[in-house]
């Protein structure tokens, strides 16, 4: 914050002040080149950080929110989370890792734009990216899965992680039914703002405005859980900007264990093809067909 500042001291007002115009110039990037080149310590330890998770040196969503967060000491112990029932969301040994049960605990380390909109968004995706691990887990369960029991099983399991991510959204106030208490927040505001820290997106893209490029930038910053999903699924996954935003991430912007990972979910057939193959194959005893689709 402190370096965006003092390369454009006219915005220092406006960072803070939610009516200010949003009329600022272009981020700064981060070419050696310019004068607009980040401090030396800044790009040492940014250069640093990509590397040890192996991924491309740049500034983007995930640098300044999903790497910028602790979890505040619990105050009387841990109270599940809304919806939350005893045993869930908060395993034994899950450690300091973010998850639904704590989720009110994480904070951002550094603020960009110090208003709430910024916590509750960093809030939200750290919580996604903790509880993403059994997303992973049931993806490799379906990938491995080979009879109808361990079909079902892989699916009931993504289920159960899918439907964890979902009350991650709801506590955050994202989907709720109407009259739901909800966080009192405008997250277009927040993108206003923080959009100009990005760089700006690869033209390769094609997008057609930055209203476009915000929309995808914030759809898609958890990685690599939607296209892994998307796939095991068998949804088609289109040409329109998110898709095409989705794939570049999958080429070029997420750590290259991550990537890898997403291929060999990728090498593998979806399940909506294995269950419609079993189905239509009439190799399924009436017990199995009672069961497979349905888990689907």
């Amino acid at each position: 914050r402190g370096w965006w500042c003092h390369r454009h001291p006219r915005h220092d007002d406006q960072l803070d002040d939610p009516a200010a115009p949003d009329d600022a110039s272009p981020p700064p990037t981060a070419d050696r080149d310019t004068e607009e080149t980040p401090p030396a310590p800044l790009l040492l330890l940014h250069a640093a950080l990509c590397g040890r998770v192996d991924r491309p040196s740049r500034f983007g969503v995930a640098e300044l929110l999903l790497y910028n967060w602790r979890l505040l000491p619990p105050l009387g112990g841990d109270e599940p989370a809304e919806g939350e029932g005893e045993g869930e969301g908060g395993a034994e040994g899950e450690g300091d890792r973010p998850s639904l049960r704590r989720m009110r605990r994480v904070v951002p380390c550094q603020r960009f734009v110090c208003f709430e909109e910024e916590d509750w968004f960093v809030r939200l995706h750290v919580t996604l990216a903790g509880e993403a691990g059994r997303l992973v887990e049931a993806a490799r369960h379906c990938v491995g899965a080979c009879d109808t029991n361990e079909q079902v099983r892989a699916l009931q399991s993504l289920e159960g992680a899918l439907e964890t991510l979902v009350r991650v959204h709801y506590v955050a106030g994202i989907g709720q039914a109407p009259g739901a208490d909800a966080p009192k927040v405008t997250p277009a505001l927040l993108m206003g703002r923080m959009h100009r820290f990005l760089p700006p997106s690869p033209p390769e893209l094609g997008l057609a405005s930055e209203a476009e490029a915000r929309a995808v930038r914030v759809y898609c910053a958890s990685g690599i859980d939607q296209p892994m999903v998307l796939h095991l699924l068998g949804v088609h996954r289109g040409g329109h900007a998110i898709g095409r935003f989705r794939e570049w991430q999958a080429s070029a912007d997420l750590p290259t264990p991550h990537r890898a990972f997403l291929d060999d979910v990728r090498c593998c057939t979806p399940m909506r093809e294995r269950v419609e193959a079993a189905v239509g194959g009439e190799r399924l005893a009436v017990q199995e067909l009672a069961r497979l689709p349905p888990a689907h």
